[in-house]
């Protein structure tokens, strides 16, 4: 029995989960052994209780689930983003949820239709470790690597550069972060050298993000660690549509818990239109196939995968794509294009 823990969170995240769950029972009734569970972790309960994830929920989540699905957090009424940081962050962490894989694949009619792009994101480390100070006239923020870390990152990269049989590219500024990006450029070198049948090259960001705004066609997987990774695939998403079409799956390598996966789209919990029906669940819907092909289930990803496609082909979109479906009708659009 697969067990998956659904954590709506905040903003537009119910709404956009409301739609994906259905996929499950649609998998479950393909003949899937799987059980979700619903959590309350988020703002609505934060400010109820004041508890964010607590130890006995993330031991839970760690033994006895097999992944998560996960919506969006952020609220305006937590101004500090402390539920936040305590939910999200310390699941990426304390699962140890290494690899972050946020693909770009434009949809139907997109300006970039035909684009295969893939970004692998460190998703534990870098300047995301909530790691320094403030003081009058001076702030403080640590970035911190470890090799071991770097490493699962990179493998993930080069295995799937050599399973697509495509170029992988490193994006880095060691000329300047010479300690923290010395050491991603040491970790790639290395592999490069282990792995000569991998096109593998690495490029300053600067330079990277200029030439992937000119020709993206150039590039088929970017590593980048944290900070880099989450900048470079939010631009990536411009190109297949817009942050509401983008998926993301974290996922632990080196398998430390029974948990390892952990989905959610890319678009977080955009509490300017929470409520209104104007989130695209597409974004939530392609996470949750990224999750189903992780379990194993291709069949399954690759059947959510094409209604979604088949669904835009048809005209069918919600504004943010120059349409007027709302969260509710696309959802519905995508799923009634499933093979029953």
């Amino acid at each position: 029995m697969t067990r998956i823990a659904l954590i709506s969170g905040d903003g537009a995240g119910p709404e956009v989960m409301a739609e994906a769950e259905p996929l499950l029972d649609w998998a479950r009734a393909r003949g899937r052994r799987l059980e979700a569970k619903h959590l309350p972790y988020g703002a609505e309960h934060f400010l109820a209780t004041a508890e964010t994830l607590p130890e006995a929920a993330f031991e839970d989540l760690r033994d006895e689930f097999d992944a998560i699905l996960f919506g969006a957090v952020g609220d305006p009424r937590v101004p500090t983003g402390r539920h936040a940081e305590e939910i999200l962050l310390r699941l990426r962490r304390g699962l140890e949820l290494t690899v972050n894989f946020r693909p770009c694949r434009p949809l139907p009619g997109t300006r970039m239709e035909g684009l295969h792009l893939e970004v692998f994101r460190e998703n534990t480390e870098g300047a995301y470790c909530l790691q320094g100070s403030t003081e009058p006239g001076r702030a403080v923020d640590l970035a911190v690597h470890t090799e071991g870390a770097v490493r699962r990152l990179l493998e993930a990269a080069f295995a799937r550069a050599r399973a697509r049989g495509c170029t992988l590219t490193l994006a880095h500024k060691a000329n300047v972060l010479k300690h923290g990006h010395g050491l991603w450029l040491r970790v790639f070198q290395d592999l490069q050298a282990a792995h000569p049948e991998v096109p593998a090259r690495s490029l300053h960001a600067d330079a990277l993000l200029c030439a992937l705004v000119q020709d993206p066609t150039s590039f088929d997987i970017i590593a980048a660690d944290n900070y880099l990774g989450d900048l470079i695939s939010d631009l990536t998403a411009a190109f297949a549509g817009g942050m509401g079409t983008a998926p993301s799956l974290s996922w632990a390598p080196h398998r430390p818990f029974r948990c390892t996966a952990l989905a959610e789209p890319v678009h977080g919990s955009a509490p300017d239109i929470a409520g209104k029906g104007l989130a695209n669940p597409v974004g939530m819907l392609l996470s949750t196939a990224l999750l189903f092909s992780h379990l194993g289930w291709e069949a399954e990803a690759q059947a959510v995968e094409e209604a979604v496609a088949a669904t835009l082909r048809d005209g069918a979109r919600t504004r943010d794509l120059g349409g007027n479906l709302s969260t509710r009708e696309m959802g519905t659009a995508i799923r009634d294009r499933l093979p029953r």
